[in-house]
């Protein structure tokens, strides 16, 4: 099977955009129509959203990485920019680390790598993780609604999407749904969504010193997901990297905040 992908267009050098856990590609729609007029983005699809797949095949984010890599070899792509959020930065930089040549610049946005003293405990228990709630969310995630309407106006009272604009929200209720008529449910699972969060202890701090294109790093002043210890770990390990805080945003500041972080990704 080929790597199915989003093509959104666009003019321009070629940039592809990793999306994370739980958000197929489609969901940054507006983040990405400030880019189309610059680039033409693309976007694969990650394991939990290709047919038939299973969540004991993915083992590791890395394997995120090398799916990426054999989709550009199956398209002949080459000389490409990098954008990646979440788990899809932390992907993204497997796949720099083992094809330099492939990536031209990086902008590597919130992605989740644990502070090294925290991966240290959860290696001597491993149940640590379930109390991270992030995980514990995803397993009581509701997952069905009678129609989009209905979801949209659930978010919307939401305090995880209160600073996102309805456009975005819309996105989300478009593309991170799918049904008609009497229900639409979660295009990612519940199960997929826990999985791929317990797969943050998958170490990755190896990789960071080895990246060897330009970087530009993206944090979200109140993120739940980028701690303080690993900001300022990453600064040390790689300190001609570029670091822009974001305030006022959380980890789904390209949601939030889509003009701005474009205008950064285009800069």
């Amino acid at each position: 099977m080929k790597i199915p992908f989003h093509d959104f267009g666009g003019n321009g050098p070629l940039l592809h955009f990793a999306h994370p856990n739980a958000y197929p590609p489609r969901c940054f729609q507006q983040l990405i129509n400030y880019l189309l007029p610059y680039y033409h983005v693309i976007a694969i699809y990650h394991r939990p959203l290709w047919p038939g797949s299973q969540p004991e095949e993915l083992t590791s984010w890395e394997i995120i990485g090398d799916d990426m890599l054999r989709f550009f070899a199956e398209q002949g792509v080459d000389h490409l920019i990098g954008v990646g959020h979440s788990m899809g930065a932390v992907a993204t930089m497997f796949a720099a680390v083992k094809r330099p040549s492939l990536f031209t610049k990086l902008i590597l946005i919130e992605p989740v790598v644990l502070p090294p003293a925290y991966l240290a405990e959860v290696q001597d228990d491993p149940e640590l993780l379930d109390q991270l709630p992030i995980i514990a969310h995803a397993h009581l995630r509701r997952f069905h609604w009678p129609d989009r309407q209905s979801a949209f106006n659930q978010f919307r009272q939401r305090k995880a999407f209160h600073r996102w604009p309805d456009a975005a929200l819309w996105d989300y209720v478009n593309y991170g749904l799918q049904g008609t008529g009497g229900q639409v449910t979660l295009t990612y699972t519940r199960e997929w969504e826990a999985h791929c969060y317990r797969l943050a202890a998958y170490p990755a701090w190896q990789i960071i010193p080895q990246i060897t294109q330009p970087v530009l790093a993206i944090r979200a002043s109140e993120t739940d997901s980028l701690w303080p210890e690993s900001w300022h770990l990453w600064q040390q390990l790689q300190p001609r990297t570029t670091f822009i805080q974001i305030e006022n945003a959380g980890h789904m500041v390209p949601m939030e905040q889509p003009s701005h972080i474009a205008n950064l990704i285009l800069t």
